[in-house]
């Protein structure tokens, strides 16, 4: 209770009624959707489209901004969506696991991106379906409109540049972007650095 109670100092009445009122739809709706949520989830604007067809879990303090556009959270028959503590997925965001997408604590989604971890259908014919796990590491921000390829894992502390497209692992603590995505520079986190 002290860590709600740390949110709402400072606040009016008003606003702790709202802020109260978007947790408990966002718990409800989460749970309609058999999406397994840690405590106080908040949803801003238009609620997310879930196909929840697998198994999906969002941690503690997980908020999605929906005001211009929904974003759209799926799990395949098989598929596995794990959400940390801490996250913002901003709107329009697409994320769909057939097998598994885990996104760690503190991460932040940039607008309009997509994370997916399969590619769908064939590219070429007798070439089969591509379902690879992604595996987003802790304190990553994504940008806006960038695209995250199946088989992918994105090391702790790195930032995916706005509109990239990342095709190959990210090591940790790195700045990468383009199409397809490169290494930039390498970044100066502390130990203890989370992203807020």
């Amino acid at each position: 209770m002290s860590a709600l109670r740390d949110k709402l100092a400072g606040r009016s009445a008003r606003e702790i009624v709202t802020k109260g009122l978007r947790v408990a739809r966002a718990s409800a709706f989460l749970r309609s959707k058999g999406v397994e949520a840690g405590s106080l989830p908040y949803l801003r604007g238009m609620l997310p489209l879930v196909t929840n067809g697998g198994r999906m879990r969002v941690g503690d303090d997980f908020h999605s901004d929906g005001l211009q556009f929904r974003s759209h959270l799926s799990t395949g028959p098989q598929g596995v969506l794990e959400i940390g503590d801490r996250v913002f997925v901003n709107r329009g965001v697409a994320i769909h696991a057939s097998e598994r997408v885990t996104i760690g604590d503190n991460a932040f989604i940039g607008d309009l991106s997509a994370i997916y971890d399969t590619n769908f259908h064939e590219v070429e014919p007798g070439q089969g379906v591509t379902v690879k796990p992604v595996h987003i590491g802790r304190n990553v921000w994504i940008g806006r409109a960038a695209i995250v390829l199946p088989g992918v894992t994105i090391g702790d502390d790195s930032v995916v540049a706005a509109g990239s497209v990342v095709t190959r692992s990210v090591p940790a603590g790195q700045l990468v972007g383009g199409n397809p995505a490169q290494p930039l520079r390498e970044l100066a986190t502390e130990e203890a650095y989370e992203r807020v």
